[in-house]
């Protein structure tokens, strides 16, 4: 599968954005903020401005070379918008994330911890989406034992999943009402809760497919 030229675009512009900001920065740079949004992790300046756009690169060459390497490969072309939007948005979401790290290092007022969160909600909303269009594969989308096991299990349990991650990145965004340490649990909750309800489902899918075999 051909390298995404939007998600390249996306981590060429962070690195561009990197070096313009490295003789600006301090020579350490928050890099970890906790669940009340204040900066507990630092690291120089030069890992600090280039540890999003590495890992970029990572995601872009990963969601290239992931394909060739899957048993169910000839499935991937049959959901290649999918697979090509989710590496794009992956992408932008870590992007959006870099600049508002370098900013913040810069001095400006953000708040990173709203920041992520929303985009957080925004990935899922995007991915959601599209999920019920991932066929099956073995490393992309929503893998239980049951969804690898049956192509049927797999469809439901991916049909299910888009609404699923909609509704898990509309309450994250909505987490951005309160403020501190609960608008992590509440966050921390919703994909807890959302995660378990798709793997029962995904369980009870193989169990009723399963009933009608016999």
């Amino acid at each position: 599968m051909k390298i995404n030229r939007l998600a390249i675009m996306f981590t060429v512009f962070a690195y561009i954005l990197s070096l313009i900001a490295i003789p600006y920065l301090p020579e350490q740079v928050a890099i970890h903020w906790n669940a009340s949004g204040v900066a507990d992790g630092f690291a120089g300046k030069w890992f600090g401005a280039f540890l999003l756009p590495l890992l970029m690169t990572f995601i872009v060459v990963l969601m290239s070379v992931l394909p060739k390497f899957d048993p169910k490969k000839a499935n991937y072309g049959s959901f290649q918008k999918s697979y090509s939007i989710s590496t794009v948005a992956l992408s932008l979401f870590f992007f959006a994330i870099h600049i508002v790290m370098l900013a913040f290092n810069l001095g400006f007022p953000v708040d990173v911890g709203l920041v992520v969160l929303v985009g957080i909600g925004a990935l899922f909303i995007v991915l959601g989406n599209y999920m019920p269009k991932i066929k099956h594969n073995y490393f992309v989308g929503i893998r239980t034992p049951w969804t690898l096991a049956s192509e049927t299990v797999w469809n439901k349990t991916h049909r299910l999943g888009g609404k699923v991650f909609v509704a898990m990145g509309i309450l994250s965004m909505l987490t951005a009402l309160w403020h501190g340490e609960m608008q992590f649990v509440l966050f921390i909750i919703i994909i807890v809760i959302g995660n378990l309800y798709l793997l029962i489902q995904s369980y009870l899918y193989f169990q009723q497919e399963q009933r009608k075999r016999l």
